[in-house]
């Protein structure tokens, strides 16, 4: 397995530059050892990127472990790098560390490699099959909620998480994961755990045997035993009309996919699918527990609307309030806290000179709670998504290209952004309508960058209904 892992870290779709010119001007910016001892400690990095963006309004530069870091806190260069010069792009060092784990799928792929993968799965996340998707995912959330009992002690972050993955399981793969939620999940976490570690110390550290390589790659083959069961039962019981079937049938070259090409994209959907959204609702647990005026706002919309029934795609519309604490909840809690791009050739970005082969980075957790853009900006106010219509309006806040980003930005987007807002929308509206969870008595969160933003040791929660 840790051979598997290591093979993936190499492959690389173009060639990747590597930096030559060590005698250039550079950006301001915090010194190596600051830079390398906020990194590695999971709790304090998006902080520290919060720090950048206020010291550094427009771009910052950092060495780290030998590399040359750009970060950009400027909206028009975020848009002049990511949109202008995305040809000019591949990805970073901070997707390296996971091909170990998700192979060279949709999300780790470049180049004509990337295009073809992109095609295929783009009539997945089509408006018209994420509404069919919708009726799974208020069937398998009203499913998950008959293990809801007042009193009980959880842990929203895995509650969360087996409802995004069985919901995951249903819709692309055609595939009953809520057996699997209890081996997966914790799996998940830890690979996500360990990974974080080789984003901030660089990914070659798989090379090196320690007890969190073997733990992770226990972790993996555990994750890996269901991928391959999941295709498996398809390749016997054939086309199915879902994305694994859409897998199973492409064409590559003229050749089908091989059984490690598929393997890869169902685990870059496994782990992107479900790992985004399932953080987005945690957190809008906690908000919504920490803020019970807004928590009653969005109650009495969901009661307005629905009247105790489920809530349906086409109620999404009539549900702005429910869309604007979504949204508010990724604003301050950004799931995708960093993403970064390796420049292939030299590029010039506010002034300064960036070569190819150097990295450039931009922290959505940081841009989001900027108070440059944000008024109040650590407060939670969903009603900053609303306009005077009382309609949600994601152009509502009022702030420039390049500061909203929740699923990244220019031609590298999410695919699945259309089918992340539905799916936390509906988990959401169905829960909360008979629910109001509260933080237990005497927990401490924080958030940790682990790949994605998770509260440290998990969101402990108590099940109360409203």
């Amino acid at each position: 397995m840790v051979g598997s892992a290591k093979a993936r870290l190499v492959h690389s779709d173009i060639p990747i530059p590597r930096e030559s010119r060590s005698k250039i001007a550079r950006p301001p910016g915090p010194g190596a050892a600051r830079a390398l001892r906020n990194f590695m400690v999971p709790t304090r990095a998006p902080w520290f990127l919060a720090e950048l963006e206020r010291d550094y309004p427009e771009i910052a530069h950092m060495r780290l472990l030998g590399l040359n870091r750009y970060v950009l806190n400027a909206p028009e260069l975020i848009v002049e790098t990511f949109t202008n010069n995305a040809h000019e792009l591949i990805k970073g060092p901070v997707y390296d560390a996971l091909k170990p784990v998700i192979g060279n799928g949709l999300l780790t792929s470049e180049g004509p490699n990337h295009l073809a993968h992109r095609r295929l799965a783009q009539p997945a996340f089509h408006r018209d099959r994420v509404a069919e998707y919708s009726h799974s995912m208020v069937e398998l959330t009203l499913a998950h909620e008959q293990s809801w009992s007042p009193g009980r002690k959880v842990d929203m972050s895995s509650e969360m998480t087996a409802v995004t993955l069985t919901i995951v399981g249903r819709t692309l793969f055609g595939t009953d994961l809520s057996e699997d939620t209890g081996e997966v999940g914790p799996a998940l976490r830890k690979i996500l755990h360990v990974t974080s570690r080789y984003v901030a110390l660089g990914p070659k550290l798989w090379n090196f045997p320690s007890p969190a390589r073997k733990e992770s790659a226990q972790a993996l083959a555990t994750i890996d035993d269901v991928v391959n069961r999941i295709i498996a039962e398809h390749r016997a019981a054939g086309d199915n009309g879902d994305m694994l079937s859409l897998l199973l049938a492409a064409q590559a070259d003229g050749d089908q996919f091989t059984d490690a090409q598929v393997r890869d994209e169902v685990m870059t959907l496994v782990l992107a699918g479900h790992e985004t959204t399932a953080m987005t609702l945690t957190w809008a647990w906690l908000l919504l527990a920490q803020n019970g005026t807004e928590a009653q706002w969005l109650r009495e919309e969901l009661d307005a609307v629905l009247a105790g029934r489920p809530p349906t795609m086409d109620d999404i519309a009539q549900l702005p309030r429910t869309h604007a604490v979504i949204a508010e909840a990724i604003r301050l809690y950004s799931p995708i806290w960093l993403f970064g791009r390796r420049m292939l050739t030299d590029v010039e970005l506010g002034g300064w000179q960036v070569p190819a082969g150097a990295n450039v980075m931009v922290s959505p957790f940081a841009m989001h709670r900027s108070e440059r853009w944000w008024p109040d900006a650590a407060s939670f106010q969903p009603t900053r998504w609303i306009d005077a219509a009382g309609a949600f309006d994601e152009h509502q806040p009022g702030v420039p290209r390049g500061v909203w980003t929740p699923f990244g930005w220019g031609n590298r987007m999410c695919i699945g952004e259309n089918f992340a807002w539905t799916e936390a929308i509906l988990v959401i509206a169905t829960l909360a309508q008979n629910w109001s969870p509260q933080l237990a008595a005497g927990a401490q969160v924080q958030p940790e960058s682990a790949i994605t933003m998770r509260p440290k040791g998990g969101l402990p929660m108590v099940l109360e209904r409203r």
